[in-house]
């Protein structure tokens, strides 16, 4: 019974997924078209806000109640959601251009998601119990992403 459930939840979430999957990119490579930005940049900066709004509400409220354990366990939710969506997203991307035979355009995305896996890696893997200030270079990291793959592309010429 619990894996039939499971099993309709999955093919549901999927069923949802496939629906609006193309819509949004869609929606997204319109807006950049018309903003007149790199439509790389405007997904990398809109679509985890979208797709995360869930995991930022409950950590606003855990961290809310200003407890040390409430900040750790918002810092290690976050830290969690953050290094699934990466290794999951990136482990799929190489699977689809491996499988279907794509052209590699994306050394420096794969590189700078490899080089944040690690960071938060290294972060994470330094205590049980996070204190507020470790929450300063996982932030950090978001806009050192985009700017490093930046850095790759148009100063070293990556793909």
């Amino acid at each position: 019974l619990v894996f039939l459930k499971a099993g309709a939840l999955i093919f549901g979430g999927l069923a949802i997924v496939a629906t609006f999957a193309d819509p949004a990119v869609g929606a997204i490579g319109r807006f950049s078209d018309a903003a007149g930005f790199n439509p790389f940049y405007v997904a990398f900066i809109a679509t985890p806000f979208a797709s995360n709004a869930s995991e930022v509400v409950s950590s606003y409220l855990f961290a809310k109640k200003k407890r040390l354990r409430n900040i750790s366990l918002t810092y290690s939710q976050i830290y969690g959601a953050v290094t699934m969506n990466n290794t999951v997203c990136l482990g799929i991307f190489l699977a689809v251009v491996y499988l279907r035979g794509l052209t590699w355009d994306f050394s420096a995305e794969v590189t700078t998601n490899v080089v944040v896996i690690l960071a938060m890696a290294l972060i994470g893997r330094s205590s049980t119990t996070f204190p507020s200030w470790t929450a300063l270079p996982a932030i950090t990291l978001y806009p050192l992403s985009i700017g490093l793959i930046a850095y790759l592309e148009t100063s070293l010429g990556w793909h």
